[in-house]
């Protein structure tokens, strides 16, 4: 896929630069702190399109539930572009994540798995197995490629329908924090499903009155009209952590269970595309108590410390006396420029001293495991 963004080179020869050499440049968060609005960006979507074809010919019906893409059938047509380009403009590449007054959140494999019903674990597909040889040959006949890149996608293309979709979703997020970027392209419906779940007091919306938990849960929200991102930016300056569920998916566990791969922490691959996915800065969402994570530098060079990661959370939002002034101290949780300088940091309710004690023998935890083979 080649793309370009104002004039410039092909994305698979690109290098995204670095932190500082952002900060110089100036991305859309810095500019609009200095006064300049890059406004709402253009959303690239196929939703209304592929809800037009419909379900699957019944001839084909079961194929597609058994490779786990039934529940793509469940893209919004109505885009709420403000709502998301106001949370594009707090991404950050090196971190994959959003940062917001309450700390750092981010789309995880455990949000693809239920909002989308996508495989976590598992192959792209399980059907008769071919050496690399065959399986070029079938794609060069088939889809006319070149055999160059079918070796080249043959060689990379591994994991789930899961861990594609994340790592497509955090490479478009990334372009997004160039400040000339003028689209969003990636599943739309991903990105605007998490911020109904997790953020309900920005975008209360309507829900479907025939929705059932065994279907998607982003399915469960009317999409309906859009919101304006100077609303939205407002709203996201003033959260405090009471107003965020980090755990929605509670009543939808039945259907979609928790997968501890969920907590893998290193790079997702999709093709040429690499990713960080790193759970630790983002433990809340797991249900755990937030620990200060570890620089993203340092992914795969040694274990990590794992004793944070067995600290269930006393309250949802529960992190470490030290968290909060960690995080003001790496980053800047305000983009818009005010004369309040002195604007209050959020901490968590009954939880801003809360000391990490483990609750659980360090051996005995699954996530450990996971945490071990980082590396």
């Amino acid at each position: 896929m080649v793309r370009t963004r104002g004039g410039g080179s092909s994305n698979l020869d690109r290098v995204r630069p670095t932190a500082s050499v952002r900060r110089k440049r100036g991305g859309p968060t810095r500019q609009l702190w200095n006064g300049l609005d890059r406004g709402e960006l253009k959303v690239v979507s196929h939703g209304r399109k592929i809800n037009k074809l419909g379900e699957p010919h019944e001839r084909i019906q079961a194929a597609v539930e058994l490779s786990g893409l039934g529940g793509l059938h469940a893209s919004y047509e109505s885009l709420d572009r403000g709502l998301m380009c106001a949370f594009v403009e707090r991404w950050h590449a090196e971190t994959n994540n959003f940062h917001l007054p309450v700390g750092e959140m981010t789309i995880t494999l455990d949000d693809v798995s239920n909002l989308l019903h996508l495989p976590i674990v598992g192959h792209f597909y399980t059907q008769e197995t071919l050496d690399s040889d065959s399986t070029n040959d079938l794609l060069v006949e088939s889809l006319r490629v070149d055999r160059a890149l079918a070796s080249e996608e043959t060689r990379h293309c591994r994991g789930s329908h899961a861990t594609a979709t994340l790592t497509h979703m955090y490479e478009q997020l990334g372009d997004c924090s160039y400040a000339n970027t003028k689209q969003l392209a990636g599943y739309a419906t991903l990105l605007q499903g998490w911020i109904y779940e997790h953020f309900p007091s920005i975008r209360m919306r309507p829900m479907q009155a025939l929705y059932s938990e065994d279907q998607p849960r982003c399915r469960l929200y009317d999409a309906g009209k859009g919101t304006s991102i100077v609303v939205v930016r407002s709203q996201l300056g003033t959260l405090t952590p009471a107003s965020i569920r980090f755990c929605p998916y509670n009543e939808h566990r039945e259907e979609r269970p928790f997968e501890w791969i969920s907590l893998f922490c290193g790079y997702l691959r999709l093709g040429n595309w690499t990713q960080l996915h790193m759970p630790e800065r983002v433990l809340r969402q797991y249900g755990y108590t937030q620990i200060i994570p570890r620089n993203p530098s340092v992914l795969g060079h040694g274990h990590p410390d794992t004793n944070g990661w067995t600290v269930n959370a006393p309250h949802p939002d529960a992190c470490v006396q030290e968290y909060m002034a960690w995080f003001r101290s790496v980053s800047h949780p305000y983009v818009i420029n005010t004369d309040e300088d002195d604007r209050p940091v959020p901490v968590p309710s009954n939880a801003r001293y809360h000391e990490a004690v483990s609750s659980h023998p360090e051996e005995s935890h699954p996530a450990l495991g996971i945490c071990r083979r980082i590396t």
